[in-house]
């Protein structure tokens, strides 16, 4: 019987040392393959980073932060990350919600200082679900939008007075096409500024900047060390450069942008919807604990918080018209994808990223990038993040078979 049992457990330890043997041989192909891509790719730097369950699988960076010193991307570079920023808010409204300050039903003008009222609905209210889901029909007038950006360490203007500005008849940047033509909660059109619109709520009813609330309530509990919203000299050191590597005659970019088409240090006015500068390890961090919040072990909120976080807002029978095809879904400051993941992208000047959770593999995915991969004949930029795609999803796929 003894040596029966003996067999046995050889036999698993045996199996096991197998497994684990293979799973490093795919590891270290998958590393080879990015680092090959990187190498032959116009995108100057970038990191990967691939979770399973609660645990980190994979994560390097590859490329450059810097290419004149070639300085090497790491997990501590710093950059902005878009509008995967906008996340924060969303965290930060349940929290609000938990301490009591609104809910998402609550109608913003019952806490605004100034009256927001879309003129083609005057009677209609806005409530806090409506920004989170992009439903507010308060829209961004583009040419409004992208004066918020200015070359230098700060924005030019304080949020809240901005916003004054913008929604209020008497406001300097005040237009009809501030605002959409169908009721709120009735359309979807993505916006920033009604993004950072709820910052500045969260920051009326908390009586702390938007900065000061997230490092309070985020940042220092989970020790998100390398992020903040704006320019910090102490951090500059592991900022990335960023670039704009495809075609740059779009007018507005190039006050952004040096000789060589590195960016220029920006900043934004509506920082929240897209500000956010972290590094890999800080990302990876968050983004734990955000899968710790679906399953119900994190205690940065509420379970009954972090569900709504999650929730998808909209049924088959109340879904906003307009609705992404690619996103058919929205939780709070979230988004579903068609295959079920919940996810989030972020673009700027100089900047790509992506974060992504599902809930049936248990995978998440985090890419970060100092370049932008929109623009005009941006092909190449394209075919090589698709190559880093293609390397991923192949990877992910023999997570799945474990």
């Amino acid at each position: 019987m003894y040596n029966y049992v003996s067999k046995i457990i050889f036999a698993l330890i045996t199996l096991l040392s197998f497994q684990v043997c293979n799973s490093q041989i795919r590891t270290e192909q998958f590393n080879k393959n990015l680092k090959s891509i990187s190498k032959k790719s116009i995108l100057p730097g970038f990191s990967v980073t691939i979770l399973k369950n609660d645990s980190i699988y994979f994560q390097n960076g590859y490329g450059f932060a810097e290419k004149k010193l070639k300085k090497k991307y790491t997990l501590e570079t710093i950059q902005p990350i878009g509008s995967i920023s906008k996340t924060i808010i969303g965290f930060s409204i349940m929290k609000c919600i938990d301490l009591g300050y609104f809910t998402l039903d609550t109608d913003i003008n019952t806490i605004l200082p100034f009256k927001i009222q879309n003129p083609n609905f005057p009677n209609s209210i806005i409530t806090i679900k409506d920004l989170a889901t992009h439903t507010s029909s308060l829209i961004d007038n583009e040419a409004t939008y992208l004066s918020l950006y200015s070359v230098g360490e700060k924005p030019l203007l304080k949020l809240g007075s901005f916003l004054n500005e913008y929604y209020s008849k008497e406001g300097k940047f005040y237009s009809l096409s501030n605002f959409g033509t169908f009721e709120p909660g009735k359309e979807y059109n993505y916006s920033n500024i009604a993004s950072s619109l709820a910052s500045y709520i969260i920051e009326l009813k908390s009586g702390l900047s938007f900065e000061a609330f997230t490092k309070k309530y985020i940042f220092d509990p989970i020790k998100m060390n390398d992020s903040h919203w704006f320019y910090d000299k102490s951090k500059s050191e592991h900022y990335a450069t960023l670039y704009e590597i495809n075609k740059t005659d779009i007018t507005y970019l190039k006050p952004f942008l040096n000789k060589d088409n590195s960016v220029k240090i920006y900043s934004c006015i509506t920082y929240s919807d897209g500000s956010l500068k972290t590094s890999t390890q800080d990302l990876t961090k968050y983004t734990l604990e955000m899968i710790k919040g679906f399953y119900g072990t994190s205690n940065l909120l509420s379970k009954e918080s972090y569900s709504t976080l999650f929730q998808k807002q909209f049924s088959e029978e109340n879904m906003p018209l307009n609705m992404d095809v690619k996103e058919p879904n929205r939780a709070v400051f979230w988004c579903y994808s068609k295959k079920g993941k919940l996810i989030h992208t972020g673009s700027d000047i100089g900047v790509t990223a992506f974060l992504s959770f599902d809930p049936i593999t248990k995978i998440g995915r985090i890419i970060m990038i100092n370049a932008a991969l929109d623009g005009e004949k941006n092909d190449k930029a394209v075919k090589d993040f698709m190559k880093i795609i293609g390397e991923i999803e192949k990877f992910e796929a023999t997570l799945n078979e474990n």
